[in-house]
């Protein structure tokens, strides 16, 4: 019995390394960098750079990113939504993130990326190729 078990645990731990990790284990990243944050009227809004480094068009993309004050409490969550992205294409966004001046944030977190479709419809591993970084006086984590 215990042989049984031990091949089945191989065998799904084999299957998420192929299947869950594809986007690592192939090199293919989505590089997303918080290049500014600036305060326009009353709100606070962040632009992105995003390279698409999938291997393929991303004709959906949905972002689930939470904003934090600098006392680390939650002030809102934003869904982003981009595409479609060119393999290779490096583009820029920007989104409004509160009603606040941005001096109130102090961090903002990738919590998932629940949707990250190529063209044909299937699904790509976006979150596990996320790679990121901020120029602004706000961290951008995951």
């Amino acid at each position: 019995m215990s042989g049984t078990i031990r091949r089945i645990g191989v065998a799904a731990a084999t299957a998420v390394v192929l299947l869950g990790g594809h986007a690592a284990a192939t090199g293919a990243t989505l590089d997303i960098e918080l290049n500014k944050i600036e305060d326009a009227g009353a709100q606070c809004s962040a632009s992105f750079v995003m390279q698409n480094h999938m291997g393929a068009t991303l004709d959906q993309l949905r972002i689930d990113l939470y904003v934090f004050d600098k006392g680390g409490v939650i002030m809102r969550r934003v869904y982003l939504d981009t595409g479609p992205m060119r393999d290779g294409k490096t583009t820029v966004a920007s989104f409004a993130l509160v009603d606040q001046p941005c001096d109130k944030i102090g961090r903002l977190l990738v919590n998932d990326i629940p949707t990250c479709k190529a063209p044909d419809g299937s699904a790509l591993d976006c979150l596990g190729g996320l790679t990121l970084s901020s120029k602004a006086p706000v961290d951008l984590t995951k």
